[in-house]
């Protein structure tokens, strides 16, 4: 159900909390490898020159970060619930250096980034971050083990997605592969930073709250910046060699038998190494067997999504009806980002709904899907739509019977604004039940990865409730393609780390999110990045930290602040999202003074 809980004080916020119940609010920074004596240097022109003079100098940024954070509140918040803090990102890659084609570690720089924690009194988040983005500093180690291909996800057609997002390239690193360059390059530098974090004094080990893994781990596909919904073709990783058999290997594994996969899949494979992912569109080009098959809907569900909202805060549902029976409510209170920047009278963004519904075990056929709001205590037909499901000889659909639905009660009312995304009128869906294990799959690949790299922490001095992943929820997201990034598996409780999940937008304080963490068992989590994205206002951000606090979270990173002086430069379209008071763009002037209204 959606709520509009803008004019609502959700929670009083002079009640006291344990120690226990602390949560970290620990903003990213950028900048953190300068220090102040080159921050005051006015001759000082950019980061670049900054960061070596602080090198030299064996100075942090600490007293930097102590400065800017004294400027936003004390260490705790008068009530008890929160600590004011920061998150460290150390860029695993930075610290590789190849001489005569070997990766070493820069231990120097090692020594000399981690000296902000001594040089800082707060606690922090320390991320070990090495993903798919690469800043400068990680350029060189970056262009060594690019040059070998196998470092790289493929699609289908063999190319790689390397990509724009803002100034920064990203790379598909693969998955799950000990022997490729870019597995044994960041497990040296993780476990060289770790073995310093272990040598540091007990005082200032108990200063590392938190440690995120990583950075978001997912799959791949053209138009990183833009492409992550359901226009055009549907392509996605990771079509290479070792990824392709770990494919069959997988299917094995969980079938034993290839009887049983048949079973499963209504086909007729002699052996498993005769099992191929599927790559192909059945509507565009010709397959070799029917489970060739692959689009965003093959593995046998298809989403119905768009917006909604009422301009008087009115709580609705949107029940869905599969040939006149009742199958289920829409999830609301998804982020729709681009309703709430296209809108000017519309700030929050929490306005995505979306039911994606299961066509797997459906009769060939035509279909009808009706959505109905329940709204004022009546219903109104919102969409009609025929939904053809196909077999696999792709026959002419002949249409299902349906049960009597009685009349909608009324038109949609005026205060209601909304609108239907996806699926088009009359969509064809076919469904390939190899589809779905190559999703099952290429979540696991994902999975697996942040264990890895969460067990090498844990096998150092770090205790594993410290351990946290660092992951993007793309369900989260009312139009995206969550299959595009396979990642929601990594989502789930997991045994070898405590999910930390990036929050952009209207989920950061939408009902939904709060409830997705009662329903999949988080009583623990933090947030590694966060940013309302939209003028929300101070009091529902606050009230949205609270809540965050009440729910389990241990921290939260405010993305992002900036450690380094205005002279030397920004980024124009990234510097959106600074946080400062003078930034009014995103609500990140709002963001900034929410933070300071908790830690009061």
């Amino acid at each position: 159900m959606y709520k509009h809980t803008g004019s609502i004080i959700l929670f009083v916020m002079s009640f006291a909390a344990n120690a226990s119940d602390t949560t970290l609010i620990a903003p990213m920074f950028e900048g953190l490898r300068g220090c102040q004596s080159a921050y005051s240097d006015q001759s000082v022109k950019n980061l670049q020159e900054a960061n070596s003079i602080c090198l030299k100098r064996n100075e942090s940024a600490g007293s930097v970060v102590d400065e800017k954070l004294r400027k936003i509140g004390h260490k705790k918040s008068s009530d008890g619930r929160f600590e004011l803090g920061y998150t460290f990102g150390m860029p695993l890659l930075s610290y590789i250096k190849f001489t005569g084609g070997k990766p070493s570690v820069k231990r120097d720089l090692i020594i000399r980034d981690l000296k902000i924690i001594s040089d800082s009194d707060r606690a922090m988040v320390l991320y070990l971050f090495s993903n798919h983005f690469s800043g400068k500093d990680q350029e060189p180690a970056v262009e060594k083990i690019s040059q070998d291909s196998t470092n790289l996800m493929r699609l289908a057609d063999n190319s790689i997605p390397i990509d724009k997002y803002f100034s920064a390239t990203t790379y598909p690193w693969v998955l799950n592969d000990k022997t490729s360059l870019i597995d044994q390059t960041r497990r040296l530098a993780m476990n060289a930073i770790l073995k310093e974090v272990c040598k540091l004094p007990e005082t200032d080990q108990k200063k590392i709250r938190a440690v995120t893994t990583l950075g978001e781990v997912h799959h791949f596909f053209p138009n990183f910046a833009g492409g992550m919904g359901y226009a055009g073709d549907y392509q996605i990783t990771d079509y290479g060699e070792k990824s392709k058999e770990g494919f069959k290997k997988w299917l094995k594994s969980k079938f034993g038998q290839i009887e049983r996969l048949n079973a499963f899949m209504s086909s007729n494979f002699e052996k498993f190494e005769q099992v191929t992912p599927p790559s192909k569109n059945i509507t565009k080009e010709e397959l070799s067997t029917f489970f060739d098959h692959l689009d965003a809907h093959a593995h046998g569900v298809i989403p119905f999504f768009g917006w909604a909202y009422d301009k008087e805060g009115v709580a609705f549902d949107i029940n869905v009806y599969l040939n006149g029976l009742f199958v289920g409510q829409a999830k609301t209170g998804l982020t729709r980002l681009d309703v709430a920047q296209a809108i000017p009278e519309l700030n929050e963004s929490d306005v995505g709904y979306r039911y994606d519904l299961d066509f797997s075990s459906l009769p060939p056929g035509k279909h009808h899907v009706q959505l109905r709001l329940l709204s004022r205590g009546k219903t109104s037909v919102l969409g009609d739509y025929a939904l053809n499901v196909m077999d696999r000889q792709q026959r002419s659909p002949k249409t299902i019977p349906q049960f009597t639905l009685r009349e909608a009660a009324t038109d949609i009312p005026e205060e209601f604004n909304y609108w239907l995304d996806y699926p088009k009128q009359d969509a064809a869906v076919f469904y390939n039940p190899l589809a779905k294990l190559w999703n099952q799959y290429r979540e696991m690949q994902v999975t697996r990865e942040i264990e890895t790299y969460a067990k090498i922490i844990t096998n150092s001095c770090i205790p594993k409730e410290k351990v946290f992943s660092h992951q993007i929820g793309s369900d989260f997201n009312a139009s995206w393609n969550s299959k595009l990034f396979a990642a929601e598996e990594s989502l789930e409780a997991n045994p070898f780390y405590t999910l930390g999940v990036n929050l952009y937008g209207g989920i950061i304080y939408s009902d939904y999110f709060f409830n997705w963490l009662e329903e999949n068992g988080h009583t623990r989590y933090g947030v590694p990045e966060m940013h309302p994205m939209s003028p929300v206002g101070v009091k529902k951000i606050a009230n949205a930290m609270v809540r965050h606090n009440k729910n389990g979270a241990v921290f939260i990173s405010p993305y992002f602040m900036s450690a380094q002086p205005e002279r030397f430069g920004a980024s124009k379209e990234h510097d959106k999202f600074k946080i400062v008071p003078t930034n009014s763009f995103y609500g990140s002037s709002q963001f900034f003074n929410a933070i300071k209204k908790v830690m009061k």
